[in-house]
């Protein structure tokens, strides 16, 4: 296979997990620990289709793919640059069976794409709503930080067309926001099954939470699990994260 080639406005990143690697832009949005994190939370123990809604340069599907090398993973997304850098660095990892990257319309998806089709949705949102904050100069970046082409509940609403009777909703996003994506869930017919808050430091107040809802009615939080903590020092990966890196891919 011919390897899609870098260009001078990208940068071709090491993921640093299963030896996977990743076209960005140098001015554009990049990823950050956020799509590690929300990459290895869910649970993949009988999920064979996932679908990663705003999934930009298409980070999470190739994260997901090293986790589990059976899994089939879709990546949705709305700006047709991140599009072609998702599809160069899919065919780059050689990953074309396994993972396909549409240009779609998230708030499209109810009218466009089958229901019940997948098992696991994932979601790293604009964790701002518009009006919030200063919006970025860069495109791409205020489209990814800022709910200008999808809102939390335009993203859920998808997430509950997509996934099969009992399948989950993995999402990360702001802590200050956690109780109206908790609302927004079960507004949608999910029922909250984890929820993890995430620390930059022990000790700090947490800054995202990670949440996993269930398609289907069931009790609210069943387990909330001990905060994530990110950093043990300064620079310093803590042991829960610096496992990740440990390219070990789940049963």
């Amino acid at each position: 296979m011919t390897k899609a080639g870098k260009e001078a406005s990208e940068t071709l990143d090491d993921l640093l997990l299963g030896g996977l690697k990743v076209f960005q832009p140098k001015s554009g949005y990049r990823f950050s620990i956020d799509a590690v994190l929300l990459a290895h939370f869910p649970r993949l123990d009988g999920v064979s289709h996932a679908i990663d809604l705003g999934t930009g340069n298409g980070v999470i599907p190739l994260l997901l793919s090293c986790r589990k090398p059976s899994l089939r993973i879709t990546g949705i997304e709305i700006q047709p640059e991140m599009v072609k850098r998702a599809r160069k660095s899919v065919s780059y990892n050689d990953l074309e069976e396994r993972i396909t990257i549409k240009y779609l319309d998230i708030r499209a998806i109810p009218g466009q794409l089958e229901r019940a089709q997948a098992d696991l949705i994932t979601s790293n949102p604009p964790f701002w709503k518009a009006g919030e904050g200063k919006l970025n100069k860069n495109r791409e970046i205020a489209a990814a930080r800022h709910e200008i082409t999808v809102t939390l509940s335009d993203i859920i609403e998808a997430a509950a067309h997509l996934l099969k009777e009992g399948g989950r909703l993995a999402i990360i996003h702001r802590a200050e926001r956690c109780q109206e994506l908790q609302q927004e869930c079960v507004r949608r017919g999910f029922h909250i099954t984890r929820l993890r808050m995430v620390q930059s430091f022990a000790g700090q107040k947490a800054k995202l939470v990670l949440v996993e809802a269930c398609q289907g009615r069931g009790p609210a939080v069943s387990y909330q699990e001990p905060p994530l903590i990110i950093y043990q020092a300064a620079g310093v990966y803590s042991p829960e994260v610096m496992a990740i890196y440990d390219n070990r891919m789940d049963k």
